[in-house]
């Protein structure tokens, strides 16, 4: 082989040596991304189950500053009027004697806003008393479904809040912490993790507040009563009754038909533009339906909740009633129940039948949330 062979042999091993060599570099690059990308995967599954967790906590969290901040409010409502006493719209504990419910409930309260974060033992102490509560909000459950076992009570959707109650506080006793909305925040969210904390207990209680006036007016308390009450809504020009009206006063009918009441009060305002009064438009139609003019009681004077309840009290004073049902559309009855509380009424709901839909319904229950907390704060 002559001089030239020789060079061109020993450029092709070289090539060959370094096409090697190459392949070898690609191989072990490939495996590495290989093995890299599991990792990066399990890193990112990792950072969504911690994101995932640190948001239930917080949502937890704020769910029980809501809780909390009813709870404080009640409280303060109280001081300024004996008779009034909010603690059993939430949380009544079943066979759990009254008072030690409503020391929980102000334990909790005073513990969530003040005592929490300042000692590992006062941390424990406020969880404590949370986990108790959902104990008891289990319990009031637990009656619910008694209740609807045996007959006593029905719904058309069976879900008592306080379920939903027991397991906010439960889930808050277990993972709560600290400051929950300040984890892995950062200094870049701090701006709207401040934000959030300060305004999520807020929107969270108008949630609740919608919640409760769905669920509560769900159920029918139906039972043997001195007289059933019906709640006036609007007339129309003609005389005619509006839907609502007339669901609700049939309702109040199918009550007497069915002999668990033996008088109708029917109470509402007079539009002075309208040719009939409420009142006189629910007769005509509790007529028709076959109730005689002798079951039923007129009260002109129900111009609004508030006065409707005073009107059924000074009756059941006069004729000696000991319980009264108390007729209306599901979203108002939450309201209704309050306010005879209020009165010292003892008092049962029932939603009106609605044969046919009510469309305008959505924006009647968004009305009623803000006339609930109205009637809240009166004292």
């Amino acid at each position: 082989m002559g001089r030239g062979g020789v060079v061109a042999a020993g450029l092709a091993a070289g090539a060959l040596a370094l096409g090697r060599d190459r392949s070898a570099d690609e191989a072990s690059r490939v495996a590495g991304a290989q093995g890299r990308a599991p990792r990066r995967r399990s890193n990112s599954v990792l950072v969504k189950t911690s994101l995932i967790r640190s948001w239930l906590r917080a949502l937890l969290d704020a769910g029980a500053k809501a809780l909390a901040l009813f709870a404080l409010a009640n409280l303060l409502l109280a001081l300024f009027s004996a008779r009034w006493d909010a603690t059993w719209l939430w949380v009544q504990g079943g066979a759990l004697p009254t008072g030690l419910v409503h020391c929980l409930a102000i334990l909790f309260a005073v513990g969530v806003f003040f005592l929490r974060g300042r000692h590992p033992l006062l941390d424990l102490f406020v969880r404590g008393v949370a986990l108790l509560l959902g104990v008891a909000c289990l319990a009031d459950a637990f009656v619910f479904y008694r209740l609807l076992a045996v007959g006593r009570i029905t719904s058309s959707l069976p879900i008592p809040l306080s379920l939903f109650l027991a397991a906010l506080l439960v889930g808050w006793a277990v993972v709560a912490r600290p400051d929950p909305w300040r984890a892995g925040g950062g200094t870049r969210r701090a701006l709207w993790v401040q934000v959030l904390d300060r305004t999520a207990p807020l929107w969270l209680a108008g949630v609740g507040l919608v919640l409760h006036l769905v669920l509560f007016g769900a159920t029918s308390y139906a039972r043997p009563a001195d007289a059933a009450v019906v709640f006036g809504a609007a007339v129309r020009a003609n005389g005619e009754p509006s839907q609502v009206l007339r669901d609700r006063t049939l309702t109040a009918c199918a009550l007497y038909e069915r002999g668990l009441v033996g008088r109708l009060v029917l109470s509402g305002g007079r539009n002075p533009t309208m040719p009939l009064s409420e009142p006189q438009c629910m007769a005509n139609i509790a007529l028709a339906a076959g109730v005689p003019a002798s079951a039923l009681i007129f009260d002109e004077a129900g111009r609004n909740t508030e006065a409707s309840i005073e009107s059924v009290r000074r009756l059941a004073e006069v004729h000696g009633w000991g319980s009264v049902l108390m007729v209306s559309h599901d979203y108002h009855l939450a309201r209704i129940q309050m306010t005879s509380r209020k009165a010292g009424l003892r008092v049962f709901t029932v939603p009106a039948v609605e044969p046919k839909r009510l469309l305008s319904k959505p924006w009647f229950t968004l009305r009623e949330t803000a006339a609930w907390a109205a009637y809240f704060i009166r004292p």
